[in-house]
This record gives C-alpha cells, sequence and structure tokens, in this order.
C-alpha cells in the first residue's frame, strides 16, 4: 500500500511538472487572441477597417472584435496600437460575450475617423448592446496604416498579455453585400 501511495505521489508530481493540471480558478490566455472587425473585403475575405463608408451601409460604423480564450474571465484590459503611429487606446471592457468556439469577445465600438493609423483622433465606445453584423466590402482606396490589439489578463501569477495579428485601415470602403456571423 505504502508503494503504491508513493506511486500516485509521483505520478501527480510528474504531471503538475509537464503542465498536465491547472488549478481551479486560474485565469490565462490560451491561443493567440484574433481581432476582427465587421468589414470583411470580398476579395480576400480578410477583415478591414474602414474610416468611410460608400454606398448604403447598414451599419456605417467599425466595430472591432477581440476573440480570446481564458478560462474565468470576469474583464478584459484591451489596447489598441496603430503600428503606423505607435499611437495607443486603452479600455477595460467588462461586459465580454461568447463566442461560438466558447471564447470571450471584446467588442470595442469606433464612432469616427477610425483608428490608429490616426489613433488619437478615434472615439471608442468599449461596450456594444447588440451582436455585430459582418458585411463584405469592396475597397476603394489603399491602406493607410494597420493596428493590432493587446489583450491583457490579470491572473493569479500577475498580469499575462497576448497581441493580435494586424487588420490593415482602409480610407473608404463600398458595402456590397451582409455577410454570415463568424462570431
Amino acid at each position: 500500500m505504502p508503494r503504491m501511495l508513493l506511486g500516485a505521489v509521483g505520478l501527480s508530481a510528474v504531471l503538475i511538472g509537464c503542465g498536465g493540471t491547472n488549478s481551479p480558478g486560474n485565469t490565462y490566455l490560451g491561443d493567440q487572441p484574433e481581432l476582427r472587425t465587421t468589414y470583411i473585403d470580398i476579395a480576400t475575405d480578410k477583415y478591414v477597417a474602414c474610416d468611410q463608408s460608400l454606398g448604403s451601409i447598414p451599419q456605417k460604423q467599425n466595430i472591432l472584435m477581440v476573440e480570446f480564450a481564458a478560462p474565468e474571465a470576469n474583464s478584459a484590459q484591451i489596447k489598441l496600437v496603430g503600428e503606423k503611429t505607435g499611437n495607443t487606446s486603452d479600455f477595460l471592457i467588462s461586459d465580454l460575450r461568447k463566442s461560438s468556439r466558447g471564447n470571450f469577445i471584446a467588442d470595442i465600438v469606433v464612432t469616427n475617423r477610425l483608428v490608429p493609423a490616426s489613433l488619437g483622433a478615434a472615439r471608442l465606445q468599449p461596450q456594444l448592446a447588440t451582436q455585430p453584423q459582418y458585411q463584405y466590402v469592396s475597397l476603394t482606396s489603399r491602406p493607410r496604416g494597420s493596428l493590432h490589439a493587446a489583450v491583457t489578463l490579470d491572473t493569479p501569477n500577475g498580469p499575462e498579455t497576448a497581441t493580435t495579428g494586424s487588420v490593415n485601415v482602409y480610407e473608404s470602403c463600398a458595402f456590397l453585400n451582409n455577410a454570415e456571423s463568424r462570431d
């Protein structure tokens, strides 16, 4: 019996040493977070941000979504970073929603002249009342910059940060049609 107990203790130590278990309530970021927008370039199927919406775009605002995996997240600190200017905008989002994949999504509404090619000029509102409508657009200008987001969560071991890939910012886009939800 003592040998079996010693073996069980040894196996537990190996599993803990290999990262095979997690403490209950431990908050940490999983895979790389994803930055999406409500605008999708019809030619490339990539997310884009548009300063000016041409045509009859039903929703004439950019909504940025940051999706990340983290068990038991109550809020997230999101930093948008303009890659051309280096300007940033920070906000805490406590109204997270769940994706169909079980991840958390933080929504950021950009209500005028878009972000990070000129981030300081943008007005950001960290919460969204309804689920965004994705829309296919045609690009009518060259990219004028790009942005990415950094997600920071407080964990028992201190803050943990992960960065998304980049999204190009265009001066103008033309609405084509609505797209299926990608949440």
